[in-house]
């Protein structure tokens, strides 16, 4: 077993007591001390050079749906697609280029009407013009929502007489399902071939590494899933952690069914807790929210009070850790009153965590600290669909997406997700976005919410770990934790434009797992 020295770069440990250090020793796949390199090099069997490059402890994703990036490498992308006729063109190759056989279901991701020229969902008639002999689904980026040709609907008994759910919405002349309207029928779309997408999440795997990531989350899991990650456990296939919150209201028997890596990792797996949906997107103006969007609608909730309740008390009996989805104020409104009480005659919630939180109000922050309830904000929003939020929300509240100094200013720990597939799985864009808060056309919204980079990066490393549960093994550089680290070619610390810098190399308890050629 060699004693490793990391050494010759600026080294950053993310811990406020000791914020650099000159060198780091590790063993098998731990570390050992930190320190002066004169000090440590004694007890070195090798040197590792970073030759002036920044060593930081790899950081860890604290929300998103790693399969989902894995079969996204089998769906036709329309990510940054321009307009109709480019969706059109993209689908289409996709089809040809893969020999999709007539009446099987084609699944195109990654749509963002705000940035085409039609500003709009494809309708259902355009739709038809791709293909009439395929099904096909063309889901919005934010996986909130979808539009269908018309063999896509006939395949999902969708008739202009099927009512809309009360947590969702079906335009049949658009061929447009919102929110419970698709995600109750995703069971209905046929998984690939468990060899395709296990070789898939191979794919899956190396990307998050290339972003510098040591643990990956499938912040949904359900039923479908099941049968992959069974194979992918039973073959040693994962070698990036990956910790899995099962759908409280529809598979609560899942975590059963992983009982052998519930809580802890098994073969880099762990069935870590429970996941819940409050509301949609604010996107797609089905986020729940106290005041109206520009349209005069206010998006909808997906449960009722009292099913809320007896979720969170099923939770806090089992004692797992809950995700929380909400998008919308009035989403968090619900959490928070329901889970107040719950709180008060049941007891509380391992480490309850408010995914999205991108519309809360000031007083809505004091009562998650108050109650301890961690928010995971997601500020690549105001990148990527900032001036669609002024739009739908007007500038005062899209000036609050993720109110991260707010936040800070309470002192509550908080952590930066990219919701992958909905982004790429990358911290580092996470973290400029929360240091510069400019949308894509170059203007600053919600200056007051900026953080520094030190800030922004505690919420991707150290924050992160201990959201999962693991600070005691990750998150930040300190004896006795894993050799976790992410290797970039600059300094993140010294300037703002920390999304423009390259992940060199990602080591996972000592080995190398990504290395940028």
């Amino acid at each position: 077993m060699k004693n490793i020295l990391y050494t010759n770069g600026s080294i950053y440990t993310m811990e406020e007591g000791r914020r650099r250090t000159e060198a780091v020793l590790t063993a098998g796949g731990r570390i050992l001390a930190l320190g002066k390199r004169k000090e440590l090099e004694g007890r070195a069997h090798e040197v590792y050079d970073l030759a002036g490059r920044t060593m930081l402890p790899a950081f860890l994703d604290s929300h998103g749906h790693i399969l989902g990036v894995a079969n996204g490498f089998l769906q036709a992308d329309l990510t940054e697609a321009a307009d109709f006729a480019e969706i059109r063109a993209r689908i289409q190759r996709f089809i040809q280029e893969n020999q999709v056989p007539q009446g099987t279901w084609v699944l195109a991701k990654g749509l963002d009407h705000g940035g085409l020229e039609e500003k709009r969902m494809p309708p259902q008639d355009f739709l038809d013009t791709i293909t009439s002999v395929h099904p096909l689904l063309v889901q919005h980026a934010s996986g909130h929502s979808a539009a269908l040709n018309s063999l896509g609907l006939e395949r999902l008994g969708i008739t202009a007489e099927t009512p809309s759910p009360a947590d969702g919405r079906i335009d049949f002349e658009k061929g447009l399902l919102e929110e419970n309207a698709l995600l109750s029928r995703m069971e209905s779309f046929p998984m690939p071939a468990a060899e395709e997408l296990a070789a898939a999440f191979e794919k899956a795997q190396r990307l998050y590494a290339s972003y510098g990531i040591s643990t990956a989350q499938e912040g949904m899991f359900v039923e479908q899933i099941q049968g992959i990650y069974e194979i992918l456990c039973r073959e040693e296939r994962l070698w990036l952690d990956v910790a899995a919150y099962m759908d409280l209201r529809r598979s609560p028997w899942l975590l059963d069914a992983f009982s052998d890596c519930r809580g802890d990792y098994r073969k880099h797996f762990k069935a870590a807790g429970y996941k819940l949906i409050l509301d949609g997107s604010p996107q797609s103006r089905t986020a729940w929210v106290t005041e109206p969007y520009d349209d005069g609608t206010a998006g909808y909730p997906a449960m009722t009070d009292e099913e809320l309740e007896g979720h969170l008390c099923r939770a806090v009996s089992e004692g797992e850790q809950l995700l929380v989805h909400a998008n919308g104020d009035a989403a968090a409104d619900q959490f928070l009153r329901i889970y107040e009480k719950v709180r008060r005659t049941q007891g509380a919630l391992v480490r309850p965590v408010l995914i999205h939180s991108q519309i809360t109000r000031e007083e809505q922050l004091a009562k998650m600290a108050e109650l301890q309830v961690i928010p995971s904000f997601f500020p690549a929003h105001i990148r990527h669909w900032g001036q669609l939020h002024e739009e739908h929300l007007g500038r005062e509240r899209a000036a609050r997406i993720s109110a991260a100094h707010s936040a800070l200013a309470l002192g509550m720990p908080f952590t930066l997700h990219q919701d992958a597939p909905v982004l790429p799985p990358d911290p580092l864009e996470s973290a400029a976005c929360a240091v510069e808060r400019r949308t894509k056309e170059g203007r600053v919204l919600g200056g007051e919410q900026k953080l520094t980079p030190w800030e922004a990066l505690r919420a991707v490393t150290i924050h992160a770990a201990a959201q999962y549960g693991e600070a005691g093994a990750k998150g930040s550089l300190a004896p006795g934790k894993r050799a976790d680290f992410v290797i970039l070619e600059r300094d993140p610390m010294e300037g703002e434009e920390i999304g423009k810098i390259k992940v060199m190399t990602t080591i996972l308890e000592g080995k190398i797992c990504f290395e940028r050629k």
